[in-house]
């Protein structure tokens, strides 16, 4: 019964479309839309390729700078000893413990 009922929605829903684009009106350029673009491959020419091409050592550069960086950080190390030095209160509840509500005497 579902497929009988989705099978003529679907086709109820492409023959509603297929006649309204048949019936519209025509494509008014109202933002000036370039209707007849170049082929893509006029957009990849010499000066784009050159472009990317004089960027690889600059991005080579930052990535060994970065790697350099990256070298004399202590990584996952680090941050668990900053974990663990925290003083929060609540590293000392135990899960599944409820935690105190504080009650302001105002």
């Amino acid at each position: 019964m579902f497929s009988r009922l989705s099978k003529r929605i679907t086709t109820q829903r492409f023959q509603h479309t297929a006649t309204k684009q048949a019936s519209s009106v025509p494509f008014n350029n109202k933002f000036n839309f370039n209707l007849n673009p170049p082929p893509v491959h006029e957009y990849w020419n010499a000066y784009n390729s050159s472009v990317l091409f004089a960027f690889v050592p600059v991005f080579l550069g930052i990535a060994y700078a970065a790697k350099y960086i990256g070298v004399n950080l202590e990584g996952n190390a680090g941050l668990l000893e900053f974990a663990n030095a925290e003083n929060s209160p609540i590293k000392s509840i135990k899960f599944g413990e409820p935690q105190l509500a504080k009650v302001s005497e105002d």
